[in-house]
């Protein structure tokens, strides 16, 4: 369980269910896959709950497959439907992706603090928004490990 970043993160009563960390993740929505919806998609899938399973289950593998499951079984909301996709779509542009970083850099930086807090942003509620990078790992990485010309 200490290997998942989720769960080093939230701790198990996060997750609102008798079992908790990565393989509450998979046996939980099978009691009642409507109540625990949300659970498989509170994972990184990074797989090193897998990697460090003494049965070596590929926990990160059943936990996409649930995603799968709870999506056929129309237990996703429109929202979190959309927002999947819209992710999908920015991720597989890189250039996309970095420009749109930039942007939530130079927004973050500047905004006003009740734009960023408000009823809007339930994250935000108990917590700060991190202060944004001065620079981008893609930006350090071309600098220091990048091809030279």
């Amino acid at each position: 369980m200490n290997t998942c970043p989720v769960y080093r993160r939230s701790g198990g009563l996060s997750y609102g269910a008798t079992y908790s960390g990565p393989i509450g993740l998979i046996i939980d929505p099978t009691f009642n896959a409507h109540k625990y919806s949300n659970l498989p998609f509170a994972s990184t899938l990074n797989g090193s709950c897998s990697n460090v399973c003494p049965v070596k289950i590929n926990i990160h593998e059943q936990i996409l497959a649930w995603r799968r499951e709870l999506v056929k079984l129309h237990e996703v909301s429109f929202v979190k439907k959309a927002a999947m996709k819209a992710a999908g779509e920015l991720l597989s542009r890189p250039a996309a992706y970095r420009a749109a970083i930039a942007t939530a850099d130079v927004a973050l930086a500047n905004l006003p603090r009740f734009v960023i807090y408000n009823g809007l942003n339930t994250w935000g509620t108990h917590r700060e928004v991190p202060h944004p990078p001065r620079q981008t790992f893609h930006n350090w990485h071309q600098a220091n490990r990048g091809e030279k010309k």
